[in-house]
């Protein structure tokens, strides 16, 4: 079995932390607030749960192993068919990527995003920097983020996968 990591890039680090400081600010100054006593433990308890599942359902590392690529989360793991898939190193793959549905940034880019080069493609992956495509067999696109693509490209193949231009 080969395990890839892929670390936080500073954005997504200064994002989080970012995030968690105004959401403390606003939790002091709604407590603050007449109104905020009544509202504000449920309103800072959804943000709290928000924020945990977030961390829960990010990405955290890679393995490639019986043919299979396992995107192994904080929370659970998915699991993925690498015989025939094509794999290919893609500097760009995440330059112009809108959400559609997952999480932009905040320690991860995990979820549905569409490309206008790439098209629809599922993200799992903490930074932008290593991106790689993988094309399953029935067409569903991956952009991960491997700390080593090369190293991970290679794993991929000697399990099954094909190369493709980016």
């Amino acid at each position: 079995m080969s395990t890839f990591s892929t670390s936080m890039s500073p954005h997504v680090r200064w994002l989080g932390l970012t995030t968690v400081a105004i959401l403390v600010v606003a939790l002091v100054i709604l407590f603050g607030r007449d109104a905020g006593q009544s509202v504000g433990p449920y309103l800072g308890g959804v943000l709290v749960l928000i924020l945990g599942a977030t961390y829960l359902v990010s990405t955290r590392e890679y393995e490639i192993a019986g043919g299979r690529l396992v995107v192994q989360k904080v929370l659970g793991c998915k699991s993925f068919e690498l015989r025939g898939a094509s794999v290919s190193r893609d500097a760009l793959a995440f330059q112009g990527m809108t959400r559609v549905f997952g999480n932009g940034g905040f320690f991860a880019f995990d979820g549905l995003f569409y490309s206008r080069r790439i098209g629809f493609v599922r993200s799992y992956a903490r930074n932008r920097d290593n991106g790689v495509v993988v094309v399953l067999m029935g067409g569903s696109k991956l952009v991960l983020s491997p700390d080593e693509p090369d190293a991970f490209i290679t794993a991929a193949l000697a399990q099954g996968a094909v190369l493709s231009a980016p």
